[in-house]
């Protein structure tokens, strides 16, 4: 009992502490969520370079949003990279026959390689890759490139929605996602970006001729290049107003898969760049952010056992309390009284940890309130949220406990999915 006490308060006091941080981050820094202007002869030439697999049903639905963007028709180009498609997505972006866009074949070798190419071929000073399967606001690049009047910045990012979210699955992954604008914005304030969203992220073409492209064998070539990117000693900055809408799988099984690449890809790429911590680094990024993240990690895989556990005593108890009445159900019902009924209402309201699991509640809601306000999202997700709030933890331990298992149980290699995610 006292080893559940600890749990809750630590998990309680860890989750207050962060989302205040965060909070005060957000208050403190109003000014600096507006966008940087960018007069209209200060357009740089733009590449816009799109990794393409087999996406013959939605390639032009993305391409036809970058030809929608609010930028100067004359200042950017599309460099579409088939890499090995065995479908007809590489005559689909050769039907459009526009002088501005491009589109090279190879052979399959994953994003990074495409990347790769794509900057090879490019024309442009800034890069942004942007995936397949998403779609692009009007005015995301023009809020977007304003960042880079800063000559360390290397890199920004845009505001990453969920496209449509229609089944439990895909609203539960919109909730997080809200919760990500946020947090990367906060992030961005604190210079601790450590994740650069493929679809639709901006870099500076010399940082990739100085240290290299995307690395073509990492599982999460967008972590690895951000924080390659802050140990080189660049910033990397966040437009959370610029929306990009990007489609996820909606299966448990796809989810997992994602899961199983993301989260593994993390736990690699922190290793390789001990450099992000102490006592090569004193900052948010290596004293805050990262460690914060490993926490949050043990913390829910801790909680989500102590919560069966909990679970589970409490089921045993009313098995037993049944047998004394030989099972029966309707007059165990009829033999509670009303001082115990007035008891457990009393326990349930002065517990500790149903008085943190509400205020938990509520501050996540600002959180998400504040990223569907800065980001000018009208959908409404009440219902979404609260799905998110009975389900995500569970799922988030469950991802985890499933990377523990599959790599370092089993020794199973965690490859790319059908799809780019």
């Amino acid at each position: 009992m006292l080893f559940t006490h600890l749990v809750i308060y630590v998990c309680a006091y860890f989750g207050l502490f962060t989302a205040i941080f965060f909070l005060l981050t957000y208050f403190e820094n109003r000014k600096e969520m507006a966008d940087p202007v960018v007069e209209n002869e200060g357009f740089p030439f733009i590449s816009i370079i799109i990794p393409v697999y087999n996406e013959e049903k939605i390639i032009k639905k993305t391409i036809n949003s970058v030809l929608n963007l609010d930028y100067p028709k004359n200042r950017y180009e599309i460099i579409v990279v088939d890499d090995g498609s065995t479908d007809s997505t590489y005559e689909e972006v050769k039907s459009l026959r526009l002088k501005n866009i491009h589109v090279f074949r190879k052979e399959n070798g994953g994003k990074g390689s495409a990347m790769n190419l794509g900057i090879k071929k490019a024309k442009g000073e800034f890069i942004v890759s942007l995936d397949a399967d998403s779609v692009v606001s009007k005015g995301a690049l023009k809020k977007m490139i304003g960042y880079f009047k800063d000559r360390e910045i290397a890199a920004v990012t845009s505001s990453l929605n969920l496209y449509k979210p229609k089944s439990l699955l895909l609203k539960l992954q919109w909730v997080e996602f809200m919760l990500g604008i946020f947090l990367r914005k906060i992030f961005s304030l604190n210079e601790a970006i450590h994740v650069i969203p493929g679809p639709f992220s901006i870099y500076r073409k010399s940082f990739f001729k100085k240290h290299g492209g995307f690395d073509e064998h990492n599982l999460t070539e967008d972590t690895e290049i951000a924080m390659r990117i802050q140990a080189k000693g660049y910033k990397i900055r966040n437009s959370i107003s610029a929306n990009v809408y990007a489609k996820q799988p909606s299966s448990f099984k796809g989810i997992l898969s994602q899961r199983l690449r993301w989260y593994y890809g993390f736990v690699k790429n922190s290793a390789h760049y001990k450099c992000l911590f102490p006592p090569k680094r004193w900052d948010s990024l290596a004293l805050l952010i990262l460690p914060a993240a490993f926490v949050s990690i043990v913390l829910v895989i801790i909680a989500a056992f102590v919560f069966f556990y909990l679970n589970l005593s409490y089921l045993k108890n009313y098995l037993i309390q049944l047998s004394v009445v030989n099972f029966d159900i309707i007059q165990s019902l009829f033999n509670i009284k009303l001082n115990y009924i007035i008891e457990i209402v009393r326990s349930f309201f002065t517990n500790p940890f149903i008085i943190f699991m509400f205020i938990g509640i509520i501050l996540t809601f600002i959180l998400v309130w504040l990223a569907k306000h800065e980001s000018k999202d009208k959908r409404n997700m009440i219902g979404s949220f609260i799905f998110f709030i009975l389900t995500y933890w569970l799922f988030f331990a469950f991802w985890w406990l499933s990377v523990l298992v599959w790599k370092g149980v089993f020794r199973r290699k965690i490859k790319w999915g059908p799809r780019y995610y």
